[in-house]
């Protein structure tokens, strides 16, 4: 079965929020892929581009941020989705600028996280 709604890279290395974003996404019509640390989503998302990435900003390996900063180029870029327990500090904002769609504050509710990628996707979320 193939989605109408926007495809989306989930990367976190907690599995039971990895889990839990996917299935919430899945179960709205998203055609979801998903990695565990920041080196499985740079090579996942260099492979094959998604339209949103909802990216965990601590990672072993390969944190959220150095992902963003070193994907490859796909037109048009994706919509970056930032979840994080933590505050972005200053450096980390100026380092992103403009790339970030949406930062999230975990734990993320279902429903935040849903609008966000909706709006991320350019509206095309899952019917109301």
């Amino acid at each position: 079965m193939t989605s109408d709604l926007a495809s989306v890279l989930v990367a976190d290395d907690n599995a039971g929020v990895r889990e839990s974003v996917c299935e919430i996404l899945r179960s709205a019509g998203y055609d979801v892929t998903e990695a565990d640390d920041g080196d499985v989503a740079l090579e996942c998302y260099n492979d094959h581009p998604s339209e949103v990435v909802v990216l965990d900003v601590r990672m072993p390996k390969l944190d959220g941020i150095s992902v963003v900063e070193n994907m490859v180029p796909a037109p048009p870029p994706p919509a970056i989705v930032l979840v994080s327990a933590y505050d972005l500090d200053r450096e980390a904002r100026e380092r992103l600028g403009t790339r970030i769609f949406r930062f999230l504050r975990k734990p993320v509710s279902p429903l935040d996280l849903l609008n966000a990628v909706s709006e991320a996707a350019g509206g095309a979320g899952p019917p109301a």
